[in-house]
């Protein structure tokens, strides 16, 4: 599996922006995305991964769901958490989520995002079928957006059309959950993401 590929399994972990993006238009948001993280990656200042994690947080803050994201992965134990366990959560996710991107994208300075689609998806969703096209590779990645207050955000990527990443993150964490509950999960996920950020 190339570096591509295992990126895309486990991050592309994806409103309205304030230019390109008109709100109601999935397709927009993640062209409008894909801009600003080309944007990200091809500046040199962004030279490490925590310079790369800065330039990509008020990114992808905009462009994902970060609260959906997080209440789909922990599934019961979300509704049984207090407001400030579930803050907590959402916020170690988040700074996962970014690292993650940070870390793998870090060596990517030529690439090109190709947006295929786009179509309905089931429950009011819609989905993005996209391209990403490097000179070794090109990876198949399938954006699922949710309709939220009037703008569309990004809340799974689907790896050639069928390997979602919230069904990935899921699996990684059921075992953290169940032996560890919310608070052990959030401390794996708080050091996880130190590793990538120094590593």
């Amino acid at each position: 599996m190339t570096f591509l590929r295992a990126f895309a399994v486990i991050s592309v972990c994806l409103m309205t922006f304030t230019s390109g993006a008109k709100a109601g238009d999935a397709e927009g948001t993640v062209s409008q995305y894909h801009k600003q993280l080309q944007t990200a990656l091809a500046d040199p200042s962004n030279d490490n991964d925590q310079s790369l994690f800065d330039a990509l947080a008020p990114v992808m803050d905009i462009a994902f769901d970060f609260e959906t994201m997080t209440k789909t992965i922990i599934g019961q134990q979300w509704a049984k958490a207090d407001l400030d366990t579930r803050s907590r959560l959402l916020a170690a996710f988040r700074r996962v989520s970014i690292a993650t991107y940070a870390d793998q994208f870090s060596d990517l300075k030529q690439g090109e995002f190709e947006i295929v689609a786009s179509r309905d998806g089931p429950r009011g969703l819609k989905l993005v079928d996209s391209r990403l096209k490097t000179t070794s590779d090109n990876v198949s990645l399938v954006y699922v957006l949710r309709n939220k207050n009037n703008a569309w955000r990004i809340i799974d990527v689907l790896l050639d059309g069928g390997i979602s990443e919230l069904a990935v993150r899921a699996s990684e964490y059921s075992n953290i959950l169940k032996n560890s509950g919310p608070e052990g999960l959030i401390a794996a996920l708080n050091k996880q993401s130190k590793d990538l950020l120094t590593n």
